[in-house]
């Protein structure tokens, strides 16, 4: 499946680390909840980086997927993002 036109959407969801419950001076219990300082951000790519060589659109949270924080398109503060993150994408609405 190919598509010229249509643009991939990423968004890119901060995330921090920050203490469980039941947190223990060791360290242990720790999760990962959205970063407090910042939003989730949605930018575009072009078709044919955001998809594999089949044109299949890379899937939520993968390897590939998380590769596009680096993007040009990306806004600045994603490319320079040192915390936890994850990466959804999904065909960009054509308007």
């Amino acid at each position: 499946m190919t598509n010229d036109k249509s643009n991939i959407a990423v968004t890119f969801n901060p995330q921090e680390w920050v203490d469980g419950p039941y947190h223990l001076d060791d360290g242990a219990d720790k999760q990962l909840n959205p970063a407090e300082n910042r939003d989730s951000v949605t930018f575009e790519v072009p078709w044919e980086d955001g998809t594999d060589e089949e044109g299949t659109i890379f899937p939520d949270e993968s390897y590939e997927a998380n590769q596009l924080q680096s993007h040009p398109a990306a806004p600045e503060w994603v490319q320079n993002w040192e915390g936890p993150y994850y990466v959804r994408t999904e065909l960009a609405d054509d308007e």
